[in-house]
């Protein structure tokens, strides 16, 4: 989700790991090189495992390494929808045949699901004051064919809804192995804004997503984790298969995650025509205009005035879908890196759906979601894996933009400039990576997915829009925050920051930035084999961030415990200072470097001389570890004298403050 969406939140939760601050005894500092003059510094502890982790990996789940471990295992799903739309009443009615496999090595007595629409309902607990409109009515619950009643678990099989959770108790418990059906009939009247996730534009377009009752994750670290949806965090959602029937009035196209079945049925032949020669060009095509619409030749007509779209998709996270009749629709294609091992570049249909009065700027988002899925694609080393990838205008909706698999709901961005919409364009495509393919726990550590996308955001704008290191004002949004002491923990839970920019902070900015400082210290191609391998490794699958952890360590071949734990779990600020510069008698001197802040970082000291030359120095990390908290570099006669200090002149050091990196002070 764009930063701009955020909505605030309360306290940390209690199940996130937070390292604690640990001093170094006299025995650990035995040997140390250390002025009597400079007190000793607090030095970072390691990162604990925590017991469910710990567990997985003595299993065989996950690896030490960061890798999935030999005896991975996920559970199953695949899912059979329905949906029929009124655009007029906005409501919908659907239903959804659910065949849940249990892979895991467990017995369950029962299974958990999510109602998301029921953030919608009164009385559901929810962060923010949302449009109430009844929430999700269930109109039939089946199990393995039976039908079961609303009622207190404890009296026998059942289901019982809790806000946005609701608990299913089949008659006999799940072991593994088993395949456990359920059918579940229900409507909901849509929002008109759904949390800036879902809703509808004037009852002229719709934007569906969190609309049917879906298997809340069970994994191998918490079990079921499943988390009420407040409207603040985002989704953690398992990998399924999805087939779709959905149901509009003729004259309204729909675009959907996955593959159209039955194109011919529901499109005229202008419209294929115009599809098929998008498929294979970089250039504009409009499939549909004002005059199309209006002419009624975007759609067939039906049976009976509607028609009925049908949609598979393979090991996807979710399944969402959008409808207009007016919008505009323009499409593309992006040529993505082979795929199918056939030695050629492969194709990608880009669609943009918008409407020109209520979204002008939206003229040339198609272009900017080819250029997004085509940087992202080589960048990642994992290129875009689908067919499709749709951006839909939702004004009144939306201000910033919200990812689903192939789709993804952006504002108007009126008022605003084609770099702004390029930005948030190329935020939300690159969502499809993480974690639409990695399947990050976006509620519990959003930083793992918004972090790692607000970096290769900003990649891909230098690209567009050169001339600016847009990784260095990222950091300076995180170096503000922090500057004002203002930070929270990145390892909290997104529904338990407290009001302010915390929650900002710790998902985009600090952790883009961190990305940026990890690469300068590992070395820039070290660090792109790990975040190439990260990705690759985790496709299709829920990592962790202590895989994150593991995963750059292995190829940095050495313990990051300090940066994670400074960085990550503490809010440890990194403050390198040029101290005192003295002169000797007879030339040169002796620079002095302070290390200010908790947060320990190698120094990059960069010494201007008289003599014409440049001493470049490199202060190791190992160094402040060690309890440190000065360091002295020794400027020869043959240098002369000093005429100027400077500390990170990359500018890429996460340093709250540049004020004092730099002698003589300006």
């Amino acid at each position: 989700m764009r930063r701009e969406d955020f909505l605030t939140s309360k306290i940390m939760s209690g199940c996130a790991l937070v390292a604690m601050l640990a001093v170094s005894t006299p025995a650990d500092l035995a040997g140390q090189a250390q002025s009597a003059a400079s007190p000793r510094r607090p030095v970072p502890a390691p990162v604990v495992l925590p017991p469910f982790y710990q567990r997985s990996l003595d299993r065989g789940w996950r690896s030490a390494d960061g890798s999935p471990g030999h005896a991975y295992w996920q559970q199953g799903s695949s899912y059979e929808l329905t949906a029929k739309l009124d655009p007029e009443t906005s409501l919908l009615v659907g239903s959804v045949r659910i065949l849940y496999a249990q892979n895991a090595p467990a017995t369950l007595p029962g299974v958990w699901l999510q109602l998301s629409q029921n953030l919608h309902k009164e009385g559901s607990p929810r962060q923010a004051t949302q449009e109430i409109t009844g929430g999700v009515t269930l109109t039939s619950v089946l199990v393995d064919g039976e039908p079961l009643e609303e009622s207190e678990l404890e009296d026998g099989p059942g289901y019982e809804v809790d806000g946005t959770l609701m608990q299913i108790r089949p008659a006999l418990p799940v072991e593994k192995g088993d395949t456990l059906e359920l059918e579940i009939g229900f409507e909901f009247t849509v929002p008109q804004n759904g949390s800036g996730r879902m809703g509808h534009s004037d009852k002229e377009m719709y934007f569906i997503a969190y609309w049917f009752p879906k298997m809340a994750v069970f994994d191998d670290l918490r079990l079921w984790d499943a988390q009420p949806y407040l409207g603040n965090a985002e989704f953690y959602d398992g990998f399924a298969n999805y087939s779709a029937e959905i149901s509009v009035p003729a004259g309204w196209s729909v675009m959907a995650t996955g593959e159209l079945q039955n194109p011919n049925e529901v499109f005229t032949p202008l419209t294929l025509e115009r599809l098929a020669e998008a498929a294979t060009s970089d250039a504009l095509v409009t499939i549909a205009a004002q005059g199309e619409r209006d002419a009624e030749t975007v759609t067939t007509l039906g049976d009976d005035g509607w028609l009925t779209y049908r949609f598979t998709a393979e090991n996807v996270r979710d399944f969402t879908w959008t409808t207009s009749n007016v919008q505009h629709w323009n499409a593309t294609s992006a040529l993505v890196p082979d795929r199918d091992e056939d030695g050629e570049e492969d194709r990608v249909m880009i669609h943009s759906f918008w409407r020109p009065e209520r979204a002008p700027l939206w003229a040339d988002q198609w272009l900017y979601g080819k250029q997004s899925i085509e940087y992202h694609s080589v960048y990642t080393g994992f290129p875009y894996p689908w067919s499709h990838m749709t951006s839909v205008e939702g004004a009144d909706i939306i201000d910033g933009g919200m990812e689903f698999p192939m789709l993804t709901l952006i504002g108007p961005y009126e008022g605003q400039d084609a770099q702004a919409l390029f930005n948030v364009t190329s935020h939300e495509l690159a969502h499809m990576w993480i974690p639409m393919i990695v399947g990050s726990n976006e509620k519990r550590h959003a930083w793992m997915d918004e972090g790692s996308t607000t970096f290769l955001e900003d990649q891909s704008r230098m690209e567009y829009w050169p001339g600016v290191d847009h990784h260095r004002v990222e950091g300076r949004s995180y170096l503000q925050v922090a500057g004002a002491q203002l930070e929270q923990s990145m390892m909290r839970h997104g529904d338990w920051y407290e009001p302010g920019p915390g929650y900002g902070n710790a998902s985009y900015s600090k952790p883009a930035t961190l990305m940026v400082a990890l690469r300068e210290l590992m070395g820039r191609e070290k660090w792109e084999e790990a975040y190439r391998a990260f990705i690759s490794e985790w496709a299709y699958k829920h990592p962790t961030p202590w895989d994150f952890f593991a995963t750059f360590e292995r190829f940095a071949e050495q313990d990051l415990d300090w940066f994670w734990t400074s960085f990550y779990f503490e809010t440890w600020t990194l403050d390198h200072s040029v101290g005192a510069v003295v002169a000797k008698i007879g030339g040169g001197a002796t620079v002095t470097i302070e290390d200010r802040g908790f947060a320990p970082f190698p120094a990059k000291v960069s010494i201007r001389t008289t003599a014409g030359g440049v001493i470049e120095h490199e202060i190791p990390a190992e160094h402040w570890l060690d309890g440190n908290t000065t360091y002295q570099i020794d400027v020869p006669a043959s240098a002369g004298t000093v005429r100027r200090v400077e500390i990170d002149p990359s500018g890429l050091a996460p340093d709250v403050d540049r004020s004092n990196n730099i002698w003589p002070r300006g």
